[in-house]
Order: C-alpha cells, then structure tokens, then sequence
C-alpha cells in the first residue's frame, strides 16, 4: 500500500468503526530523522499501522503506546532520541542519530474522528488541506487550500496567541494525489503507469485511439478515456500536475501540444517523447516556437540515468516528473550537502547546464 495520505485515508474509513484508532503526529524533530515535523499515521488496538513515522524503527513501540492511549483515554506525547543512551530509542537501535517528539491522539466519534473523514472528502477533489491539530487537547480543525507539493508535508509547531500561555498547534498541509496525465496507449507506457502507481500517484490515460484491447494491458487501477486532449474538460486539466506526452505519432503531438498551450494549467510538468529535433518538429507542427510558450516542455524527457529499456526510462522521466512537482534540484543528495543545499529548483528552459534534461533515447544516440 501506498504511504500516501489519501490511501491511508482510503484503507482507514472502511475500518474507522470496528477498532479503537490514534492518530500520530510528528511534532518536533532535531538532527537527521526520517520524518519531519507533520507526518502522520494511524494506528489502532487491532494492531492496524497505517502510514510511517520513520523508517519503522519505532512503529513496534508506537503500537504499544497507542494501546495505551486507547486503554486510559488520554492522549500522549512520546520522544524518540537516538542521541540518549537512557532513551527507548537507543535500545531500538535506531541508527538515524536524531530525535523526534510523536504526539498520540484519540481518534474517534467524540472528536469527530479528528476532521479526517472530511479532509478525505476534500483530497478526493483533488484539494489540498490545511490541518491544524491541538496538541494538549485531541481536537483538529482543516482549511481547504491550493495543492503545494514543493511544500511537502513539512510542519510547524506554534502557539494559538504567540504567548507562553497559549496552546499549541500543529499546522501541516496535506495534498491530494500527484495526478499524472498520459497521452498516448503505447506498450513503452505501461511500466511508467506502474511505476507511477507504485509512487501512489493518480493517472489518467488518454487517448483517441484507445481500444478495449490495448486498454487491458495497463493497470486497472487507471483512469482511461477514449477522447482527445482538446475535449479535456478544464476541471480535469486543472488538476493534473504532470503530463506526458507520447501518442508515437508527431501529427498528435502536436495538436496535444496546441490544445494544453490554449488552455489554462497549474504549471503541471509537460514532457515530450523523442529527441531535441523531434520536439522542434512537433512544436513547429503546432504552430509554436519556445518561447510563445506558456508552459515549459521537457523535450526530451527525462533525466540520463541510463538504461533503454521502457522501464529504464519510466523511471527517468517520473524522476524528472516528481523533481519538478516537488520542486527539486534533481541533483545528488551527496552533491546537495556538500553545497548546502543551494541547488536551484528543476529547470526545464532549454539549455538550462546544471539541470538540463536528457532522455535515456538521446543519450543513447550519443554514445
């Protein structure tokens, strides 16, 4: 299962009513941990663990506290600091040598279940949500808001009033699902269908040439539609975050192309199938040049991890996909730290030196 919100969301609600359930909440961290302040999980006396609050070293001890939080009906707060030798943490050997403070609420009918129902209903819209959790009272409080993914799920741990007497509150936000859209059925598309499912991402498959056979050969969990981008309705496009363009065919390339640029986007990633000069074809076809346009095109797509089979490069081009909804640099994390973590965002202008996308065909043509 994914460890996405919304699916731990999904797996809850039909369980909601036949356990005892605690929300966990990351509230403070210090030093390297895995998870920062605002993750959270759901955890239940029927031994339910849905979601991580680190890389599962502590997810046993979790369980067990959450049981007591169920049994006395009082909420708990729990630190977990690697540096201590005297601490819990210490003897589960976590190696991460940073220490973090987990907050364990009830969660249940007498708070509202903590707003989650409804904050699902919210995500299923494809919005975003603010959620704000008290953290010396089980209570909660969501406002609906614009998706951020470069904000992530980070947190903040503050006081109502700013004042030493004023209570504190956790404020995360919590996003929907990417939502990835693939235009074009070609076999080359089915492993980055997976792959992106594997990410816990929503996809939807579009193309005008789908058939029933072809569609059986992508995952069922997909949505599909047999249309074509211009009959897209704007509801839909405003909710995609990354497209993919691929029909192995430059006359609808193109006019996929010419239909995304006349509508309005939220900066979704567009990547295009095919090296340089078969991108400059496809935008001359669609009577564009690069710098009429009004959303960026990777062309080509993808980062050059190597490989050219199709599974080699699904993970390039969600690679360079995901580095640009969460706005990364897409550079090497050793890289990042030995600089300080100054890397720009993803840049997909054209001949962009520090972050310029290369796709597995390409540099392939140039071995």
């Amino acid at each position: 299962m994914s460890n996405q919100f919304y699916h731990l969301l999904a797996s809850w609600l039909p369980l909601k009513d036949s356990a005892n359930w605690v929300l966990g909440a990351v509230i403070q961290t210090r030093g390297s941990v895995y998870r920062k302040t605002g993750a959270l999980m759901l955890l239940s006396d029927a031994g339910h663990q849905l979601g991580m609050l680190s890389g599962g070293c502590i997810e046993s001890d979790l369980l067990l506290q959450a049981r007591k939080v169920i049994a006395l009906g009082k909420s708990r707060r729990v630190v977990y600091d690697a540096s201590d030798d005297s601490n819990i943490a210490w003897r589960l050997g976590i190696g991460c040598g940073g220490a973090a403070e987990i907050v364990l609420h009830p969660c249940n009918s007498a708070n509202d279940f903590l707003r989650l129902p409804e904050i699902f209903s919210c995500l299923q819209q494809q919005q975003a949500c603010r959620f704000e959790l008290q953290i010396e009272d089980a209570f909660a409080s969501f406002t609906p808001c614009p998706r951020a993914f470069s904000q992530r799920q980070h947190g903040s741990l503050k006081r109502a009033d700013d004042t030493d007497n004023g209570k504190q509150i956790l404020t995360t936000l919590i996003n929907p699902l990417p939502h990835l859209l693939v235009l074009g059925s070609g076999v080359d598309l089915i492993p980055l269908c997976q792959l992106a499912l594997i990410l816990g991402w929503r996809i939807t498959l579009v193309d005008q040439r789908l058939n029933p056979h072809k569609r059986e050969n992508f995952p069922p969990q997909i949505s599909a539609l047999n249309t074509t981008v211009a009959e897209l309705d704007d509801e839909l496009l405003q909710s995609v975050d990354g497209i993919i363009i691929a029909h192995h065919n430059l006359r609808l390339d193109a006019a996929a192309v010419a239909a995304l640029q006349a509508r309005t986007l939220a900066n979704p990633y567009i990547g295009l199938l095919g090296p340089a000069k078969r991108k400059a074809d496809v935008l001359v076809a669609a009577g564009f040049d690069e710098a009429q346009l009004n959303c960026l095109i990777a062309g080509p797509m993808g980062l050059a991890l190597g490989g050219d089979l199709p599974e080699s490069i699904a993970l390039s081009v969600l690679a360079e996909c995901h580095a640009k909804i969460f706005g990364s640099s897409a550079q090497p994390l050793g890289l990042m730290s030995a600089l300080g973590d100054t890397l720009p965002a993803l840049n997909l202008v054209a001949g962009a030196a520090i972050n310029r996308a290369v796709s597995n065909e390409e540099f392939l043509t140039k071995k």
